[in-house]
Order: C-alpha cells, then structure tokens, then sequence
C-alpha cells in the first residue's frame, strides 16, 4: 500500500517508471535539460550502509549508470515495514546511519507500522495532499503526534521525501490589523493595545526605552 502510495507520488511529480524489479523500481523525469533519478527499494531487513550501497548499485540499469547526472541527481527511497511504531526506538541509529551516509545516493527511509498502513486503506497520493492541506487533521495531529492517523503518515511521506511539492491552497488573507487586535483580545490586552496605538511615534520611543530599562533592571536583581 505504502509503495504503491510513493509511486504514485513520483508519476504526479513527473517521474517516469523504467524498470521494475521484486524490490526495486527505477524512475526518471526529464524536464528540458534537468534530469533527475528516483529508486523506491522495499527492505526486508537493516543492514550497514555499505550493503545497502552495493545492494542496489548491482541492481542500476545501464540507462541510469550511463548517464553523467545520475550520480549527482539521484534520490534513493527505502520503504521499511515496523510491526508498530514503538520499534522505532530498536532501528534509530541504524536509520540515521542510512539517511546520513553520504556516499552513492541521497538516502531516505520512509518507515511505516501495521497501524499507519491500515489508515491509509483505499487513499491515493491525490487523497494525502488533501490531507496534508486539512488544518483541522493538523491541529489534531498536533494534540497526539504519537497516534497512528492519516495525517500522521501523510505528514512523514512528505517529510521523509522533500522532493514532493507540497499542495498549495489559496486562501484570502487576513490584515495584520485584525490579527493583532484578535491576539491581544485574547490575553485580555485590548485596553493597552488601544492606549499603545494613540500614543505619537516619539511617545512610544519613550515607552520602549522604559520597558527597555525595566527589563535590565530585573536582570541585575
């Protein structure tokens, strides 16, 4: 469900699929003289970056290897499967030691649990920019990051794959009049903020100065 979720996410970044393996798929997107590379690699275990390295070195088609930009422009995708998401705690080192190495490809694990996959039964990559884009899937995400929902796992592919364009909604903007008289109403400072706004620019120097010093003086004491 997950690859199936990155491939679709790479065709809708233009990525063209030209060969596919068990494990392993290849991509290329051609945009005028801009060539980039993509590999979505299913791992069935952790191993040492340098396995991993020759792993999928052995694996390129000649028509990656045989191209100049390859080496400079390739993102290299791992899909790894945890039961659940407390066995991160178990693959943190062995997962940073893979996304840091820097030999090769540009490296990124994309982990997943039975409980973030099961959320996402049915959804296509269309169904996770609407996702990404919910502020109130966001503000609840917010409020139990550690729970497996679908803002969780959509919020970790884009993450964890910094090449997807993020949706981009258009919304009409507020004046920062009104947003700042909506805070201070909300700490109970709307009496200041009126006062604050009456006074001339060499009166609020003056204020400035004053809460400058006052701020210094708690400081030494």
């Amino acid at each position: 469900m997950i690859i199936k979720l990155i491939d679709e996410a790479l065709i809708a970044q233009q990525f063209v699929e030209v060969l596919e393996t068990d494990t392993t798929s290849f991509y290329i997107r051609e945009m005028g003289a801009a060539i980039r590379f993509a590999i979505l690699h299913k791992l069935n275990e952790l191993t040492t970056p340098t396995e991993l390295n020759a792993t999928i070195t052995r694996l390129i088609p000649d028509e990656f290897s045989n191209n100049p930009s390859f080496k400079k422009n390739c993102d290299l995708i791992f899909i790894y499967h945890l039961d659940k998401l407390a066995e991160f705690k178990n693959h943190e080192e062995q997962i940073f030691a893979i996304e840091e190495d820097p030999h090769f490809f540009k490296k990124y694990v994309l982990y997943y649990s039975d409980a973030e996959e099961h959320v996402l039964e049915g959804k296509t990559y269309k169904d996770l920019t609407m996702i990404i884009a919910d502020k109130n899937l966001f503000n609840a995400y917010k409020e139990q990051p550690l729970a497996a929902t679908q803002y969780s796992i959509a919020a970790k592919i884009f993450i964890k794959l910094p090449f997807l364009e993020l949706p981009f909604i258009k919304r009409e903007l507020v004046p920062l009049r009104i947003q700042a008289e909506e805070a201070v109403s909300e700490v109970g400072l709307t009496k200041t903020y009126e006062s604050i706004q009456k006074l001339s620019n060499a009166k609020v120097d003056d204020l400035i100065k004053e809460m400058i010093n006052d701020e210094l003086a708690n400081i030494k004491n």
